[in-house]
């Protein structure tokens, strides 16, 4: 090896030596650690919300089912004492409560399926975060012992830095790799969740569901008066 080539070697081995005190791949590792555990977080506290949401719309579906037959007791009792006009009132209000049950209730099925996913994706993200962490001390082990090796073959001999440089340099490139895949997994369990949509209307859609309210209540109306009739006849 001629004197030039010595040099250069020994200017990489020290340039090498530098660039490991500041890119510590055990710092990288436990930088995505701290990533995951954050992104595995966020999914936890999707599932609460998903959960709360889940439990309101319930306690919305209750209210309204002790309400439907309460408006029908009112409409009876307005016939009775021949108020039209609350009668109807209390029929187009058990139509509407009737309608928005309806609404709910799909709500309801739609939440309880993203709940599932939602737990699904939190177990599986949970086991991938222990994996990686499992994978993460093995590599800082394999990496501590790999350094002290570097360190001792670099004072046996000058090309010693520059193989073991290159060798690092792979290391490096494999955890890299390994950090980014496991970003890339946790975005795609995070992607999977997905989101509620909301719920549109059509403007002949509603107006149809009206006229087919209104042309219900009226036959209701008749047979309550009718009921009303019977019962003063008797």
């Amino acid at each position: 090896m001629s004197f030039i080539q010595r040099i250069s070697v020994v200017l990489r081995a020290k340039v090498l030596g530098v660039v490991d005190q500041i890119d510590d791949p055990r710092e990288t590792l436990a930088y995505a650690c701290d990533r995951q555990r954050e992104l595995l977080a966020g999914v936890r506290r999707s599932l609460v919300e998903v959960s709360a949401s889940k439990h309101q719309i319930t306690a919305q579906i209750q209210r309204l089912e002790q309400r439907v037959p309460l408006l029908q007791q009112q409409a009876a009792r307005a016939v009775a004492a021949s108020r039209e006009d609350l009668a109807r009132m209390a029929l187009e209000r058990r139509r509407l409560a009737e309608r928005q049950l309806e609404d709910l209730r799909l709500q309801l099925t739609e939440v309880g399926a993203e709940e599932q996913k939602l737990r699904q994706a939190e177990r599986r993200f949970c086991s991938a975060v222990e994996a990686f962490q499992t994978k993460r001390d093995l590599l800082s082990a394999r990496y501590t012992a790999a350094e002290a090796q570097y360190e001792a073959q670099r004072s046996l001999a000058g090309l010693s830095g520059e193989l073991a440089g290159f060798g690092d340099g792979v290391h490096r490139a494999e955890l890299k790799i390994e950090r980014m895949q496991g970003r890339a997994s946790a975005l795609d369990d995070l992607l999977r969740s997905g989101v509620l949509d909301g719920l549109t209307g059509d403007a002949l859609e509603d107006e149809l569901r009206h006229t087919d309210d209104r042309r219900q209540i009226d036959e209701e109306m008749q047979k309550l008066t009718k009921q009303q009739q019977k019962g003063n006849e008797s």
